[in-house]
């Protein structure tokens, strides 16, 4: 209620503040009372050209929003030029965006309220403390009550929209895309965007083909006319996305399936790399926004192998991954993640894929290029320093990043994050090598006071005879012996008695690691259980041998008397 009285005496205001003529009267017709004003002469005279008047003498009621006539003459309106028939529904349809069906009294306007003209267009009303707009002009005196309804007197002509048409026609119409409506043509993609849609078009310039270096001419076979299409649907993406509605990092899918990306700050708003420099271009079924440049769309991901071929500085790593059969592998669905070394690479590593020729060396090839794959995708932000990763070879790389390279092991990454179907490739300036493999130690944790093998004719232990402590352990090993052999304790020396439950290493092998802890003064003997018949005995002397000391009576009775 209390917004309706400002609105009122703004509007009382407003109509205060104009020399209207006294003969305007209520009791009169809009055309009659927009005659008497004094002001109004160029209005009157159009609505007579237009053969509005017996229109607006009607029954109504209208809202006039009457501009005065140095609005007519602001606008530069000639009504002698219209003079055709075309001209004259042109003028019809200026004056009748100026009438609403209806009183509409300025108390009833709020600030942002829309309202439809006449002639079907759209006015939009400003209200603010200080004054009252229609579109762009100000009304300068509210509420002219008439018989038949109200004028508001304004201080331009407003223009109505120009009738949208659709996106190809729009583009047409702009001087700037000549190249874009003829690529469109020649796609025959222009029946596409005369669809109902909507859509958005990011419409690169006639410069910007003229940059990307695009001849039409030249794409004169079906293979290359689908090219084309799939850059000029690169640039549309459905529904209609006005700039309002962008933010930075917004991702959207285009009609060819690939990504846009958009950049917005306070300086620009960008399209992958292309600057949009008009923003907002209405059309009958969406919208079109001016860019810069045209967008190329990023090309078709293939698989490891298929990609590593294209770069043209791994040819050898793709015919080793051949040799070594592993190029179905590197094709498979993954995801791997491949640290590729280049041809220099494998020329300053000396590999010839000439000496690969038996099992054995394809197995070590093998072996050095899974060192190079890890499975899953691991981009390089997902590195950081210090960081492991187990190789399908089961190696381990070491990952060290700073803030000017990132290596692996000690290859230094040249090219990261190259995307493929099925995974990443980081281009690397080393071949690695995996790490010699080392058996494990049998003995780690054990102190082994002393380690018994195998003689070299594989007949006998050696040493056959060792001291060692109360307390100390005894090691025995011996790897890939020709034959088995064993530890078994006998009764006593060169015994063929097997002492039950004694210490025993278990069945004959060619590889045996096993020890034993003396904790009692003893003499221990044992025998090889296979080949015992070839005295394959030996004999350790824990402490003092366990031998029982001479008394001193023995000693007596042995005294020469």
């Amino acid at each position: 209620m209390r917004k309706s009285i400002v609105y009122t005496l703004i509007a009382c205001l407003l109509v205060s503040s104009i020399p209207f003529s006294v003969t305007a009267d209520a009791t009169d017709d809009i055309p009659t009372n927009a005659a008497s004003t004094g002001i109004h002469d160029s209005l009157v005279a159009a609505l007579t050209q237009a053969d509005l008047v017996t229109t607006l003498q009607g029954d109504g009621p209208f809202t006039v929003f009457a501009p005065t006539d140095q609005a007519f003459i602001d606008a530069g309106i000639d009504l002698t030029t219209f003079d055709t028939d075309e001209e004259n529904a042109t003028l019809v349809d200026i004056l009748t965006y100026h009438v609403v069906s209806g009183k509409v009294m300025s108390s009833d306007l709020t600030d942002g309220m829309e309202a439809s003209a006449l002639n079907q267009d759209t006015l939009t009303f400003s209200v603010s403390a200080t004054e009252v707009k229609v579109n762009d002009a100000v009304v300068t005196a509210a509420d002219v009550e008439s018989s038949n309804g109200v004028i508001h007197v304004i201080d331009k002509v407003l223009m109505p929209p120009a009738d949208l048409v659709d996106i190809p026609a729009t583009a047409q119409s702009t001087g700037v895309h000549t190249a874009l409506v003829a690529a469109l043509s020649q796609a025959n993609l222009v029946a596409t965007l005369q669809g109902t849609g909507p859509f958005t078009v990011f419409a690169p310039t006639d410069q910007a083909f003229t940059d990307a270096g695009i001849d039409l001419t030249t794409f004169d076979t079906d293979e290359e006319n689908a090219t084309l299409v799939d850059i000029l649907t690169y640039h549309v993406v459905s529904g209609t996305v006005v700039s309002s509605d962008l933010s930075d990092g917004m991702e959207a899918a285009a009609l060819n399936q690939d990504t846009l990306t958009f950049s917005v700050s306070a300086a620009e708003v960008k399209v992958n790399d292309a600057v949009v420099t008009t923003a907002d271009v209405a059309t009958s079924n969406g919208v079109i926004h001016v860019i810069d440049k045209v967008l190329m769309p990023p090309a078709d991901l293939v698989d490891i192998p298929a990609t590593a071929q294209t770069t043209g500085v791994h040819t050898a790593l793709v015919a080793a991954l051949a040799q070594a059969n592993l190029v179905a592998t590197l094709q498979g669905t993954g995801p791997f993640t491949v640290f590729a070394p280049t041809d220099q690479a494998f020329a300053d590593a000396g590999i010839d894929l000439t000496t690969f020729d038996t099992d054995e060396e394809n197995a070590t090839l093998v072996d050095i290029l899974t060192y190079h794959v890890v499975s899953g995708t691991v981009l390089s932000s997902d590195l950081t320093d210090g960081m492991e990763a187990a190789a399908l070879n089961q190696d381990t790389l070491t990952f060290s990043v700073s803030a000017t390279e990132v290596k692996v092991n000690d290859a230094v990454v040249t090219t990261a994050d190259v995307a493929t179907s099925n995974g990443v490739i980081h281009v690397i300036d080393k071949v690695l090598m995996p790490p010699a493999d080392v058996a494990p130690d049998p003995f780690e944790g054990i102190d082994c006071a002393v380690t018994i093998g195998l003689t070299a004719d594989g007949y006998g232990f050696n040493p056959s005879i060792t001291s060692i402590n109360v307390g100390q352990t005894v090691c025995w090993s011996w790897t890939d012996a020709v034959m088995g052999h064993n530890v078994k304790q006998v009764d006593g020396a060169l015994s063929s008695t097997f002492v039950a439950n004694g210490v025993t290493s278990g069945a004959a092998a060619t590889t045996v690691a096993f020890h034993h802890t003396f904790t009692e003064n003893q003499t221990f003997y044992y025998a090889c259980e296979p080949h015992i018949s070839m005295n394959m005995f030996g004999e350790i002397v824990v402490g003092d041998g366990g031998v029982e000391p001479t008394s001193d009576a023995d000693d007596d009775e042995n005294t020469p008397g």
